[in-house]
Parts: C-alpha cells; structure tokens; sequence
C-alpha cells in the first residue's frame, strides 16, 4: 500500500464548497467558497484548478475523498456523483468520510491550545430552524454521542456533566444562547470548514483499505429531503 497516496478531497456537505489535492500528509492545492449555492457551477472548475496548480492529472490520483455527510441534501448529491464520476471512469477507490468527523480533525488542527482528555467536540451542522447535525466525538476522534439529528436544548449532545464540551459549525450562532447556561460548553463561532478535514482520516481510511462499494454507495443524508412547494391560489366559482 501506498504510503504517500495522491488524494483528491471534496467537501460539499455544507455550505462550504471545497477542494483540495493532498500528496500524503501534505496540501498541494485547495480552494474554497463559503458562497452559498455554488457547488454545482465551481465543484468542477476547482477540481481543475487544485490539478493544474499541482502539475497534477487526474489519472494520478490513488483515490477520492468526499465527505459523506450529514449535511445538505444538495450539496451531497452533488459532492458525491462527483466523486463517483471521477472513480468510475479512472477506476480509482472512493473514501467516504462522517462529515462530523472531518470537521472535528479540522478543528483540533485550527486551535493551537491544548485540550484535556476530558474533552469533547461537538461539530453542528444548520438544518431547518433550531435543529442541527451533531454528534460528540472524545480526543481519540471516536464517538461519544452518536450522528443525529437534534432539536437544540441544553443537554443536546452532552453525556459527561463534567466534561468540557467544544460547540463548533456552521450551527454554532444559533447554539450560542441554547448553551449559555452551561459553564463547561464553549461555543466557538469563528470555525472555518474546508476540504482539510478529510485529509487525516482519509489516509487512515487508505492505509486500512477501507474504500466504499461506488455501485451502491449513497450519501448520508439522514433525514428525507423535503421540497419546498410555493402555493398557489385558485378561483373560487
């Protein structure tokens, strides 16, 4: 098995589209837009940007990184038939990624202090009103509180009242008044998501070989998606 793979890494789950090509450990290239609704117009002009910035083609690639969700139901579908072009044609192996996972690498690797053991990470995701994405996940990047989706209240996601609990996400602002009673969570809203998230433990996923049947893969959406239908008025006889 490789030990430096060559992996393309999407990030489309929320908000935030973002693309990044990684040489092992190492970011060659990455690009990200927090505009709202851009993934299908730029999700496939940054692919060709990170490439063309490396000196990279795609048929280097050892494999694709995606995020897998919880998150938006458009985004993901779009993140993800990406990610399964590009393995189809190239015949390259797909990594999937908890998109709560991602963002907890990310975020260890975007605070410079020191966490106890007695710590945990709670990523959220925005969904309709007061309900988010979340899960908690302890210092050794496993799950404390299972991927759900919650209404906010003030023991959303908490186990240990003991604990110290770090709130981060696109959610975050909306946990900020939900959390003020509790002393031992920190609400953190200047979190910045990007494709970095995937690159830890998509090379975790590589070095176990863990790759996802691409024939029957989907995206973890979670819950159903619900269309928004625009009423209509009729004439009255």
């Amino acid at each position: 098995m490789k030990s430096n793979p060559l992996l393309l890494l999407l990030e489309t789950a929320t908000s935030v589209c973002s693309i990044a090509l990684a040489d092992g450990d190492r970011i060659l290239s990455m690009r990200t837009s927090t505009e709202e609704r851009e993934h299908a117009s730029m999700l496939t002009i940054y692919i060709q940007e990170v490439m063309e910035e490396s000196g990279k083609d795609l048929s280097q690639l050892d494999a694709v990184v995606v995020s897998k969700g919880p998150g938006s139901y458009t985004g993901l579908r779009i993140g993800v038939a990406t990610a399964k072009g590009i393995c189809f044609s190239l015949d390259k192996p797909l990594i999937a990624i908890d998109t709560p996972l991602a963002m907890a690498y990310e975020y260890l690797h975007q605070q410079k202090n020191e966490f106890s053991t007695n710590s945990y990470l709670i990523p959220v995701i925005d969904a309709r009103r007061m309900e988010v994405y979340g899960a908690a996940i302890n210092m050794e990047m496993e799950y404390n509180q299972p991927i759900r989706a919650e209404v906010l209240h003030e023991e959303s996601f908490i186990g240990d009242p003991e604990a110290i609990y770090y709130v981060f996400g696109d959610a975050a602002e909306k946990c900020k008044a939900v959390y003020e009673s509790q002393s031992l969570v920190k609400v953190d809203t200047e979190y910045k998501h990007s494709a970095f998230g995937l690159l830890y433990p998509g090379l975790k996923a590589w070095n176990d070989q863990a790759f996802e049947n691409i024939s029957v893969f989907e995206p973890y959406y979670l819950k159903e998606f619900v269309a928004k239908v625009k009423a209509t008025k009729t004439k009255t006889e």
